[in-house]
This record gives structure tokens, C-alpha cells and sequence, in this order.
């Protein structure tokens, strides 16, 4: 099948290019191990998906070289306000307060949207004199004892040294490896997600509503993106196991009647998502010359962006 196509050579192929296989590229650029970089979609993503980034994740990201633009970036101390049936119950500060220490020298939680993150990674991944390839789709692979030989759905041929599974929940590069992900799906509830522009609604704090019957609702501005939130709401299958999808429309239904403010406006919404919770993992991380990392490897509850932060750290631990 191979005979008479030109082969690209290369020490590691890296296979999708959010903040997993960002981090890694860059961890590996800058030891001057040559990469490849390739994402099947048409550019970068959008949305805020994972948006706090965690003091080990922020440790990180400071030896690679781009602690300042993600602090100029991001937003650190923003309080979460809580609400049961319309009714403030309580306002939690999300910093510790004692600033930093040896041994802790980012304490706080920092909001920033994922895309963000991405870009900022990018650069620097540019600055070190590398790239990502879009539109470029990991169609089949095999590996042998001494490397993995990739064709994509292009056709184009590439042969690594090794291979890198950063490709997400629905990896394929998992998927082509057979491994297969235990733990547990909730069927019982959805959940849905976007970036809306919110007016009307003070961004000086998060906001989360709870309901009696199990509802949740939350906002979160994010920081410098002139007006825009990410919103976040529970759904329920109905009795035919039908989800809604995703529409501003459900979004602004959802927010007046959980948080019983009609004269908050939601507009302009520039992404929007669906997902239901899971925990589950791979039995290893490891397979021959075909590694997995971050959501090809385990898949987790958003919050606190674990899936962003645990992919991060898996690539710095990688590279």
C-alpha cells in the first residue's frame, strides 16, 4: 500500500493540538526533538470549554516559557455567588489569600477560557519555530518494533519514532488501538454548555443557582472577552430519552426560570455544547510506541477544568 509514496519522516507525531498535544509540542520543541503537529480540524477551536487552570498546571506553563501572557490573560480572586430557589445563600472566595510561598509560588485558581490557553501555547510553539497542522486527519496507523508508520486521510505518509494520542474523549487514535475506557457514564442528566454575551448581570463574581428538584445553573464571565460568559445547565432526558439541543433560546428559558431574573439579557452566543458526565480511564497509558494523553486517556467531571489540567500535565510528564 505504501510502495512508491514519499514518506515524512519524524521522532514524534503528535495527534490533535489542544492544550495536550500544545503542551507537548512545545515541551518537545524546545529540547529540539523533531515533531509533527496535526489537528483534523479546519483551525483552531472555539469556546471556552475548560476554563481554570490549576497552581500545578500554572507551574507548568511557567517553565514552558508563557506564565506571563497566561496571567495578563486570565483573571485570578473572581468570587461564586450561590443561589437556592432565587434566593443568595452564600459568596465564596476562590483564592487562598496567602499569596505565594516557596514550594506553592501560583496558589490561586486562574480563569481562562481553553481557546485561550491554545493560542497562547501556539505562540510560543511558533517562537520555538514549530507549527500545527490543520486539516490534517489521523486516518489509520501501524507501528512496528521500531516506529509507528501514519497515513492520514490525505494520504499523506508519516513515520515517527513514536506516536501521541492527544485527540480527545472520542480519540481516534485510542480507538484504532482497541484500548478501551472503564468507569461510568451518568445517563441520567445532560449537560449544557456555551459562550453567551450576558447584560445585566454584574461580572464581578460567578453566579451558580440550585433548585429543588435537583436543577443547577451557572455563569462565569470570562476575563477580557468584552461581555462574554460561559453558561452551564443541567437537563434532564425526557421520558423518550430525548436531550435539547444546545440553542440560545433553551439557554435564556433555563437561566429565567433557575435563576428567577427576568431582566437579565442573553445574547450573541458564539459557541454552544452538549455532554454528559464521565469518569473513565484506559488501563494504561502506554502501548508499544503509541502513547495516549488527556481526554484520549481519561475522561472526568469539568469541574475545575480537570480534563484541560490533567492533559497538561500529562504532556509536561511525557515530553
Amino acid at each position: 500500500m505504501l510502495q512508491g509514496k514519499k514518506i515524512h519522516s519524524t521522532d514524534v507525531l503528535v495527534v490533535g493540538a489542544g492544550p495536550t498535544g500544545l503542551t507537548l509540542a512545545v515541551e518537545l520543541a524546545r529540547r529540539g526533538i523533531a515533531h509533527r503537529v496535526i489537528d483534523r480540524g479546519s483551525g483552531p477551536a472555539i469556546g471556552s470549554r475548560g476554563k481554570g487552570l490549576q497552581p500545578r498546571s500554572l507551574e507548568v506553563l511557567d517553565d514552558l516559557g508563557v506564565i506571563d501572557r497566561i496571567l495578563a490573560a486570565g483573571e485570578a480572586g473572581l468570587p461564586l455567588r450561590m443561589y437556592q430557589d432565587h434566593e443568595f445563600t452564600a459568596e465564596l472566595a476562590t483564592t487562598t489569600g496567602s499569596g505565594p510561598r516557596p514550594g506553592i509560588p501560583f496558589p490561586d485558581l486562574v480563569l481562562l477560557p481553553e481557546w485561550r490557553v491554545e493560542k497562547v501555547l501556539r505562540d510560543r510553539l511558533a517562537e520555538l519555530g514549530s507549527n500545527v497542522a490543520f486539516g490534517a486527519e489521523l486516518a489509520s496507523f501501524e507501528q512496528d518494533a521500531e516506529g509507528v508508520t501514519a497515513v492520514l486521510e490525505n494520504g499523506e505518509i508519516v513515520r515517527a519514532r513514536y506516536l501521541v494520542g492527544c485527540d480527545g474523549g472520542h480519540s481516534t487514535v485510542r480507538r484504532q488501538l482497541g484500548a478501551t475506557m472503564a468507569g461510568r457514564t451518568h445517563d441520567d442528566q445532560y449537560f449544557l454548555v456555551g459562550d453567551v454575551r450576558v447584560g445585566g448581570l454584574s461580572a464581578d463574581a460567578a453566579y451558580a443557582w440550585f433548585t429543588e428538584g435537583g436543577g443547577y445553573l451557572a455563569v462565569s464571565p470570562l476575563p477580557h472577552a468584552d461581555g462574554v460568559w460561559q453558561f452551564q445547565a443541567n437537563v434532564v432526558p425526557g421520558p423518550d430519552g430525548s436531550v435539547p439541543e444546545p440553542t440560545l433560546d433553551i439557554f435564556r428559558e433555563l437561566f429565567t426560570a433557575r435563576s428567577g431574573r427576568a431582566d437579565v439579557v442573553l445574547d450573541e452566543a458564539t459557541w454552544l455544547s452538549r455532554y454528559r458526565f464521565n469518569a473513565r480511564m484506559v488501563d494504561r497509558y502506554r502501548y508499544g510506541r503509541v502513547y495516549l494523553a488527556g481526554d484520549a486517556a481519561h475522561v472526568h467531571s469539568p469541574a475545575g477544568g480537570q480534563g484541560m489540567n490533567t492533559g497538561i500535565q500529562d504532556s509536561y510528564n511525557l515530553g
